[in-house]
């Protein structure tokens, strides 16, 4: 196989970045887009004639079955379980925007029918394929302390889940990759609604079994938008920030008490290509793909604790 025919479920605002970078991915053919809104893929449409690119129209995404080698699902979190399992069952491999379900049982499901039909399922955690993470994780080895602020401003996207699972989720992600194989031993979180009935701001405290603490913010509440990790361990500290696409690492001489900085800017980065990217060859070089199901699980079983720990929070104040 030369190429890995694609199709597109889902050309709302993420799914039409989607299609335009697979549009310019060489291995990538994008034979389908799908969507109950056809004006809006007509948009799309346009967009990629631009780019060479003119892939057939479809309402219903089973329609699309027999063209495609794989698919890339961008739809609401509460639809992804009954598409992304069609897709299995037809042993097509499967993209998978984050979270894989709003609901664990069947994120569960969906693993375990991937890897028992040996079917690739790539997870949609994007923040992996961001540079300044890449060099954060070569560089910081045992990290004693990690905080996130992801603040986004209020949009009407998403509002089918609660921003644990729409924003924290990925610094979720994050810290189980900088911490492999370490246990969560204590969660403290609290939260409020304030635009939607779920939980629109969050705070998590997490210990894991080493003695390492995170502390993580997430809201969709704020005025201006925030991406920034600090990633500390003994003897140096990292300091990144997707938005500004930057990594900064910082070293002290404890004899001298000097410190030195390096700082680096990736101002031509492109992570979600650079997922899909991953996807699309992985798949045709029969390369395991990552983040796969069981590590798009670990941090969506994170989440729905730490979504347990403000309910409980925000009952005691009601």
């Amino acid at each position: 196989m030369e190429k890995l025919r694609v199709g597109i479920i889902g050309i709302g605002h993420l799914g039409r970045f989607h299609a335009e970078k697979l549009a310019q991915i060489d291995k990538a053919d994008l034979v389908a887009l799908v969507d109950i809104n056809p004006e809006r893929v007509q948009e799309a449409v346009k967009k990629l004639k631009k780019l060479g690119k003119n892939p057939q129209i479809f309402s219903n995404y089973r329609d699309i079955a027999r063209l495609v080698d794989a698919v890339v699902i961008v739809t609401p979190t509460f639809t992804h379980y009954e598409i992304a399992k069609f897709f299995i069952e037809k042993e097509k491999a499967v993209f998978l925007e984050k979270p894989i379900t709003n609901e664990l049982n069947l994120a569960e499901e969906l693993v375990n029918l991937a890897e028992k039909k040996n079917v690739p399922l790539q997870i949609g955690y994007i923040e992996r394929f961001q540079e300044a993470v890449k060099e954060a994780i070569s560089k910081i080895k045992n990290p004693v302390f990690i905080e996130a602020h992801r603040l986004s401003c209020f949009t009407e996207r998403n509002l089918d889940i609660d921003v644990i699972l729409d924003l924290m989720i990925h610094d979720l992600d994050l810290v189980l990759m900088l911490k492999p194989g370490r246990k969560v031993e204590f969660i403290h979180a609290v939260g409020a609604p304030f635009f939607t009935n779920l939980p629109d701001i969050v705070n998590a405290r997490l210990v894991l079994d080493d003695g390492t603490t995170c502390n993580l913010t997430a809201s969709r509440l704020s005025l201006s938008r925030q991406r920034r990790i600090r990633i500390f361990e003994k003897g140096s500290y990292a300091v990144i920030d997707t938005l500004e696409k930057s990594f900064l690492y910082v070293q002290v001489d404890p004899s001298t008490k000097e410190y030195f900085q390096e700082k680096k800017l990736f101002p031509q980065d492109d992570p979600l290509k650079s997922e899909l990217i991953h996807f699309v060859e992985g798949i045709l070089a029969g390369r395991p793909l990552s983040p796969n199901g069981k590590e798009g699980l670990q941090s969506l079983e994170l989440a729905f604790q730490i979504r347990k720990q403000v309910e409980q929070n925000l009952r005691k104040f009601l």
